[in-house]
C-alpha cells in the first residue's frame, strides 16, 4: 500500500482535523475489523469445546509478535506483549538486578511515568539515586547524560522522542556509550515506533517499551516490550504465569486432563522475552488490534512511513514559523520526529486559551509542558495530509489576527 493511500483506512479522519496521534491515536479499519471478528468468536464459541476455544483465542495474539519483530528488525523471541508503556517500564525496573549502591540516569524532559518506577526504587532503598540530566534549549545532549554516569550507574532510561517538544534523541550515540560502559539502556519508544524507523539491529538497546495507543494506532490497552537476547540471562523474572511455560506434550487441554499432574513441581520458563508477560488469560482484543495496526505499517513500509511523517513535520515546522509563532521544537531536522510544538505567548494561560479555540474548530492538537519546555503540540502522522496542515495554518492565522499583540511584536 502506498503511504498516501493509507488515509482511507482511517474513517475517523472524515469529520475533524486530527493532529494528535501523540495523545491517543485513531485506529485503522483493519484493527476494528479484527476486534469485531474476535467478539463474534466469543459470542458463539465456534470450536468443539471451550478448552479448544481458549487455545484458539490465545493463538490470535501470534501476529502481534511477528509484526512487532518485523517492525523493530528483532527476533520474535525478543518480543513480549504488555498492557502499556507503564507496564513495560515497571517490568524493566523489577527485572534489572539492582544493588543498593546503583544509580539510574534520566533527563528532565521525560514524561513522569518514565521516571516513576526508578524514583520508587530509590524511595525503597533498592537503588541509591536517580540522576537527572538537564536539557539544553529543549535538547538532550548525550554529553549531559554521560556526565552523570559513573561506575555505579546500572541503567540509563530515556524516551527516544520527547513528548513535550518532539526532540529525537541521538540513540545511536547513547547506545554506543552504554555498551562501552556496560550500562543497561532502557528506551521508551512510544513516540517513535510506528512513525519514525527504529531498528534494534542497527541501534542496539537492551530493553524497549511502547504502548500501542499512540503512533502504533491501536488504542486497545496493548503494547510491546523488546528485550535483547544478550541481556536476557542477566535479568530477573518478576512474574510467573503458567502460559509462559513450555507447552506440555499434547497441549494444555490434554495436560489438564492428566490424573497424575501435581501443582508442586519444578517450573522452568524458556529464556525468551515472553517470560516478562503476566502469562495468564490476556487482553486478546488488544493484541489482535495491535497486530493489525502493526501489519498495516509493515505493509506500507516503515521507511515510507518515516519519510512521510518527517515530510509533514517539516511542513508543519516551516509553516508555523512563517506565521510568526515561536516554534519550540529544535530546528535540527536530524533530531525531529512527528511532533512540532509551538507557543503563541510566554503565558501558558494564553497558550491554553489558543488551544481551546483550535479545539472548538475541531482541530485536534494538545498542550504539553515539562521542565518549562513545551506549548501547543501538533502531531503529524502518516495518515495526515497537506490539507490537514493547511487547515491548521489557516486557523492559527485567523486567531493570531484577532490578538492585540502578536508574538513577533512581543519579541
Amino acid at each position: 500500500m502506498d503511504v498516501r493511500e493509507a488515509r482511507q483506512c482511517f474513517p475517523g479522519l472524515t469529520d475533524k482535523v486530527f493532529l494528535d496521534a501523540a495523545c491517543v491515536s485513531l485506529a485503522p479499519k483493519q484493527a476494528a475489523d479484527g476486534v469485531a471478528d474476535f467478539l463474534s468468536r466469543v459470542l458463539t464459541c465456534p470450536e468443539r469445546d471451550s478448552s479448544s476455544h481458549h487455545v484458539a483465542l490465545d493463538a490470535l495474539r501470534g501476529p502481534a509478535y511477528v509484526e512487532a519483530a518485523r517492525l523493530l528488525e528483532a527476533h520474535e523471541d525478543e518480543i513480549a506483549l504488555v498492557e502499556s508503556t507503564t507496564h513495560g517500564l515497571n517490568v524493566a525496573a523489577q527485572a534489572i538486578p539492582f544493588e543498593p549502591t546503583d544509580n539510574v540516569v534520566i533527563c528532565d524532559l521525560e514524561f513522569l511515568q518514565t521516571a516513576i518506577p526508578w524514583v520508587k526504587l530509590r524511595d525503597e532503598g533498592r537503588i541509591a539515586e536517580v540522576r537527572m540530566a538537564r536539557n539544553v534549549d529543549g535538547k538532550v545532549p548525550i554529553e549531559s547524560l554521560a556526565a552523570l554516569m559513573d561506575e555505579h550507574t546500572r541503567a540509563v532510561v530515556v524516551s527516544t522522542v520527547q513528548w513535550c517538544n518532539g526532540y529525537r534523541l541521538d540513540l545511536g550515540a547513547l547506545s554506543a556509550l552504554c555498551r562501552e560502559r556496560g550500562v543497561v539502556l532502557v528506551a521508551n519508544a512510544i513516540h517513535q515506533l510506528g512513525a519514525v524507523k527504529l531498528s534494534v539491529r542497527e541501534t542496539p538497546v537492551d530493553i524497549l517499551v511502547a504502548g500501542g495507543h499512540k503512533w502504533l494506532n491501536s488504542p486497545f490497552g496493548c503494547g510491546l516490550l523488546y528485550v535483547r537476547r544478550g541481556v536476557l540471562p542477566s535479568l530477573r523474572q518478576p512474574m510467573w504465569g503458567y502460559l509462559g511455560l513450555a507447552e506440555p506434550d499434547g497441549g494444555w487441554p490434554r495436560y489438564f486432563g492428566t490424573p497424575s499432574i501435581t501443582p508442586l513441581r519444578a517450573y522452568d520458563f524458556p529464556l525468551t522475552a515472553r517470560r516478562f508477560e503476566l502469562n495468564g488469560t490476556s487482553n486478546y482484543p488488544g493484541a489482535i488490534a495491535l497486530g493489525a495496526s502493526l501489519r498495516l505499517v509493515n505493509e506500507i513500509g516503515i521507511e515510507a512511513v518515516s519519510a512521510r511523517v518527517l515530510e509533514l513535520e517539516a511542513k508543519a515546522w516551516d509553516g508555523l514559523a512563517e506565521l510568526g509563532v515561536r516554534v519550540v521544537t529544535p530546528r535540527d531536522p536530524a533530531r525531529r520526529s512527528g511532533i512540532t510544538t509551538f507557543q503563541v505567548s510566554d503565558d501558558p494561560g494564553e497558550n491554553e486559551a489558543f488551544l481551546q479555540t483550535l479545539l472548538d474548530e475541531r482541530i485536534y492538537v494538545a498542550m504539553r509542558y515539562t521542565s518549562g519546555v513545551g506549548g501547543i503540540r501538533v502531531s503529524t502522522h502518516y495518515f495526515n495530509d497537506e490539507e490537514d496542515l493547511d487547515a491548521l495554518f489557516g486557523a492559527v492565522r485567523r486567531l493570531l489576527n484577532k490578538r492585540r499583540v502578536p508574538l513577533a511584536a512581543q519579541e
